[in-house]
């Protein structure tokens, strides 16, 4: 078949018996799209221009809008695309020791999304592009930051001198060199520590002077940046938290065995916040390894983890996941006033047994229970549940090798 010309109608891919030509179709478009064709109904109405980007294919000066501003900045982000470091500015962005606020400002930045008459340009406001402070260069991102005389004058109070060739520089070249010097063990940690916060104050002092007519000694300024940037590296190293892999990085990242007499019994419960249902799921085992029975069924409406978890350990009672909260609510139940019910016929299930011990597992010692627990859901809507005597034969291997590591 010759190539057929681009501007076709859909009258003319219907054949002499009214029906789709299928053969032209399949000839024109992807099969997906065939299937999706040939299911709508073939109509006697004459054809006419539709605009695609509206939901009644009317066009509309907004949509119209939409679109080109859509086209406007896709152009834009190619460009940035080609900039060499984008990317790899806006990764380390993330990792930048200062409050969440700044770093926000600072992926802002680079990204290009700040509010200067170069940028708001773009989207059509034909302002000034003169910058208002010294009206001589484009008010852009890298004037504004690193370039203007008041962000010039700025720098010089934290002690630091312009960067080589700095004005041809972008603003993602000078973000980038600027936030390279804070692990730089060369300068002073105080100083190098306090760069993201100085970047910060300088788009403050900007902004006060424009739009609230309000101009305060810049040096006080950049003093007050420097002292609240040591203040709080201070706080935050002195407080660090654990990642979770440091967290794990322990001794107890296997399963262990309980002591002779005893049988442990792990326990997951697997919630998923779409529907609210819980899979949950325990395994009981011997001193020797040895699976003695595990079950596992489905908990519908928890609206939230924590409860899903309580209620697994009600329907189980048999052991822990790996949360200290609920320990606590089953040691101190009058603290947790959410949960009176459900802690207090947990109370109740402990009762008979002449021993309940419970026990915080790390997550990676309580695979099996986890692994279990996750086959309850399926992702059809089925539940899976049941209650078996020995161990499940798809997990067979790894129980075996959790019960040989405790032996070696």
């Amino acid at each position: 078949m010759e190539d057929e010309p681009l501007n076709l109608c859909v009258s003319d891919l219907i054949g002499a018996g009214g029906q789709w030509d299928v053969d032209k179709l399949q000839h024109l478009f992807p099969e997906n799209e065939v299937k999706r064709i040939l299911h709508l109904h073939v109509g006697n109405a004459p054809d006419r221009d539709i605009w695609v980007c509206s939901s009644h294919g009317s066009y509309t000066v907004k949509s119209g809008y939409e679109v080109a501003s859509k086209m406007k900045e896709t152009l834009v982000a190619q460009y940035r695309s080609v900039q060499p470091g984008v990317l790899e500015l806006k990764r380390n962005i993330w990792k930048v020791p200062t409050i969440p606020k700044i770093r926000n400002f600072l992926w802002r930045a680079a990204s290009g999304a700040l509010a200067v008459a170069e940028r708001l340009n773009t989207r059509g406001m034909n302002l000034d592009s003169r910058c208002n402070l010294c009206s001589n260069e484009v008010q852009s991102i890298d004037h504004v930051l690193f370039k203007c005389r008041t962000a010039q004058e700025a720098w010089m109070a934290a002690g630091f001198q312009p960067l080589p060739n700095f004005c041809s520089l972008s603003h993602v070249e000078l973000l980038s060199s600027y936030l390279r010097l804070m692990p730089s063990e060369s300068i002073p940690e105080t100083k190098r520590r306090s760069i993201s916060w100085i970047i910060w104050v300088i788009w403050k002092n900007w902004n006060m002077i424009l739009y609230a007519d309000i101009q305060e000694s810049i040096t006080f300024q950049i003093q007050q940046a420097c002292e609240k940037a040591r203040l709080w590296n201070e706080i935050n190293t002195e407080r660090r938290i654990p990642t979770v892999e440091q967290r794990l990085s322990g001794d107890k990242k296997r399963w262990e065995m309980p002591i002779s007499g005893h049988a442990k019994c792990n326990i997951h419960a697997n919630w998923r916040s779409a529907k609210l249902h819980s899979g949950v799921a325990y395994i009981v085992r011997d001193n020797r390894g040895n699976v003695l029975h595990h079950a596992r069924d489905v908990i519908t409406f928890s609206p939230n983890r924590f409860t899903a978890e309580i209620r697994c350990l009600a329907w189980a009672l048999h052991s822990m996941k790996d949360q200290w909260e609920i320990a606590e609510s089953i040691k101190r139940p009058k603290d947790w006033p959410h949960f009176p019910i459900i802690l207090r016929k947990i109370g109740e299930l402990c009762g008979p047994s002449r021993s309940v011990a419970f026990k915080t597992e790390y997550i990676l010692s309580n695979q099996i229970a986890k692994e279990i627990a996750r086959s309850v859901l399926c992702d059809d809507g089925r539940f899976n549940s049941y209650l078996a005597l020995g161990a499940p034969a798809w997990l067979h291997q790894r129980i075996l090798r959790e019960a040989t590591s405790n032996c070696s």
